[in-house]
């Protein structure tokens, strides 16, 4: 056998020396260094040391995969079974620069006597990345197989270092492998389990997910959102599946654990929750960090609905041809059956169609009006009513009954020499449609709707307005100039406002918003401090319940001081409030049916430097106008030209509403 000798310089500043090349025969102890002197490792389960030694060496006839400096093991498997090989830090060694694989004979057979190298045949070995830090294969029962640890060829170590590690092996949890799912029984229940020496299927996704999965199979009888969580586990992952196809392409993720970015107050076990279909296979996934072993339970149960935002898209500007300059204000209203979104900016009035399954847009009609300020639907009256940039209002009505186009119908005129003007803070009509409401930094208007135009009823002052919103019933108005809470009472007959009550919000409020039931108020403040108030007990003196400090990373630098818009949920006492780049929900919770315990709770939390619940990440954004799809499904927030889409999961439809409209946006 010919050999050839390299001599290198270590670096630069060593080359060019002169030196003498020497070499003899010697004697040597090979021990493990050799094949033939493999230590025999014993147990169906074990750990041991490895250290690759400065005198390992490659024999001759040695497979390539092994690598350089190698030694040998032998072991013998104590039964048939899927076994794992695993690099590990145990006892303070490193596992970086070894290289494990495992051999058999080819021709493999119960015996004791050893083979010769040449018929051994790689089946499994750790690949060159500094994550590639196990093996596993298929093992039979009282078959030997050889194990060699040394370097990876070409690796700097093996000219420099001695490196060090423990490997563990033992055979694969039951149900390691995506294709060994274990069913699981019932709409309810609990199984123990042990992640140790779990493993990855072959292009399986780790990292957030874990570096490791045991896979169970799951398919209710009835549908509904059922909760998965862990107990004694603070290092797992818990993923849902929905299978759609074969292996790991056909399955779509539909809910996972969150991460330590939860918002404050949230429940903080591993858990996931999902809606399910009857009858759907749904494949659940815990995973584990690396280098962690769990014993954990995992249990499951049927559950209410959260309250949660999920990103579902956006409408690029460039698809409504538009720059990030939308004009002062841009603004949003639904037609009320949420089939049409109609967007003002400098260009007119956007009728964008909208699919209520998916929430998507597609642009249908641009109305050219001069640049609107505020856009307010009348659902009795099926009109939209635009203030548009030179302070009067214009009626717009559908131009078809998909309400995808729309007719520029007239301007209405009113009564008033002078019409309020400037930045809109709140917009909106009354159940009826036979009142205008024009909140502004100076207080409120009330308008008479005629048939041709605006009638004045009432100027109301208000130093500092930030917003006002309409109870649900029509039977008060809400306002805050910051502070203060305003509570006004109205005749339904001439729509005039009478003060009620004032409360101390104890935030610096810009925006507020009523509950689906009238029960509860919500304010929020610029950092995104949010303070809840009860309205049953005096609807003219509402209760604090509590106030809930800002959500998310406070610290984080594009969401201080750029909160403001804030949307109630249908049904439960929830909201739904936006920031710069973030977003979160919160909701009412009340113990047992006693109202004393009410207390506003965060529930979810999402902003572009991290995935949301269903790993969708979210691009940079900014706030600047917002609409809630009448179904309650959707919220379309506007930023620079774009229309960002989020679904309000676990959202209940609404029930069947009187007339009242919604401003062009919730908050300033």
């Amino acid at each position: 056998m010919e050999y050839r000798i390299a001599v290198a310089a270590k670096d630069a500043f060593r080359a060019g020396r002169a030196f003498t090349l020497d070499w003899k025969k010697y004697e040597r102890d090979a021990g493990t260094d050799d094949f033939a002197n493999a230590t025999e490792l014993e147990g169906e389960t074990g750990s041991e040391r490895i250290w690759v030694r400065r005198g390992d060496s490659v024999e001759p006839g040695e497979p390539a995969q092994t690598g350089v400096r190698t030694s040998w093991r032998v072991w013998t498997a104590p039964s048939s079974g899927r076994f794992v090989w695993r690099l590990t830090k145990a006892g303070g060694h490193t596992r970086t620069g070894v290289k494990v694989a495992v051999f058999a004979p080819a021709d493999a057979v119960d015996t004791e006597v050893t083979p010769t190298l040449a018929t051994m045949q790689l089946l499994a070995n750790t690949g060159p990345n500094v994550t590639d830090t196990e093996l596993a294969f298929d093992g039979i029962g009282t078959r030997r197989y050889w194990i060699s640890a040394g370097i990876h060829s070409g690796d700097y170590a093996a000219f420099s270092h001695s490196p060090a590690t423990a490997i563990q092996w033992g055979e694969a949890p039951a149900n390691d492998s995506l294709a060994q799912a274990i069913a699981l029984e019932g709409g309810s229940g609990s199984t123990r389990f042990a992640s140790r020496l779990a493993t990855l299927d072959p292009g399986e996704h780790s990292g957030v997910l874990g570096d490791s999965s045991l896979w169970w199979s799951f398919t209710p009888d009835s549908a509904g959102w059922y909760r998965f969580w862990l107990d004694e586990t603070t290092s797992a992952t818990l993923a849902v599946y929905r299978v759609r196809g074969v292996g790991l392409e056909g399955l779509q993720l539909v809910a996972r654990s969150h991460g330590d970015w939860q918002a404050p107050g949230a429940d903080d076990a591993v858990a996931a929750t999902f809606d399910a279909d009857a009858g759907q296979r749904y494949l659940i996934r815990v995973g584990q960090r690396s280098d962690h072993d769990d014993e954990s339970t995992l249990n499951w149960q049927e559950t209410d609905a959260p309250t949660w935002l999920r990103y579902a898209g956006r409408l690029r500007a460039s698809a409504l041809g538009l720059g990030a300059d939308t004009g002062a204000t841009p603004t949003l209203a639904f037609e009320d059956r949420g089939a049409a979104l109609y967007l003002g900016t400098l260009q007119g009035i956007h009728v964008l169609t909208r699919n209520a399954a998916s929430g998507t847009l597609a642009q249908a009609q641009v109305v050219d009006v001069e640049e609107p300020m505020a856009l307010v639907w009348g659902r009795s009256r099926s009109k939209l009513y635009a203030l548009l940039v030179d302070c009067h209002w214009r009626q717009l009505a559908p131009g078809n009954d998909a309400r995808s186009t729309l007719l520029n119908e007239r301007v209405l005129e009113n009564d008033s020499d002078e019409l309020p003007c400037g930045n809109v803070h709140a917009a909106f009509l009354d159940s009826t449609g036979a009142f205008l409401h024009h909140g502004h930094l100076d207080g409120i208007e009330v308008y008479a709707v005629g048939e041709t135009g605006l009638t004045l009823v009432q100027s109301v002052e208000i130093e500092s307005l930030q917003h006002a919103v309409i109870s649900r019933d029509g039977a008060r108005v809400y306002a805050t100039d910051g502070d203060s809470l305003l509570v006004f009472t109205r005749d339904e007959d001439t729509g005039a406002l009478t003060a009620a009550g004032e409360v101390d919000l104890a935030i610096d409020a810009v925006a507020i918003a009523v509950s689906d039931d009238d029960a509860y108020l919500v304010a929020i403040a610029k950092d995104g401090t949010t303070a809840a108030y009860q309205l049953l007990a005096d609807s003219a003196q509402p209760q604090r319940l509590n106030t809930l400090g800002t959500v998310g990373n406070a610290t984080w630098r594009d969401a201080d001081g750029e909160c403001g818009f804030i949307a109630a949920r249908n049904g439960p006492a929830a909201i739904d409030g936006f920031c710069r780049n973030s977003a979160f929900s919160a909701a009412v919770r009340v113990a047992d049916g006693d109202d004393e315990t009410a207390r506003l709770e965060a529930t979810d939390y999402v902003a572009n430097w991290q995935a949301d619940r269903f790993n969708n990440y979210i691009p940079e954004f900014k706030s600047e106008a917002l609409a809630a799809s009448p179904d309650g499904r959707h919220a379309y927030v506007v930023s620079e030209g774009d229309i960002l889409i989020f679904e309000r999961v676990g959202n209940p439809p609404p029930a069947e509403s009187d007339d009242t409209a919604t401003a062009s946006a919730d908050g300033p």
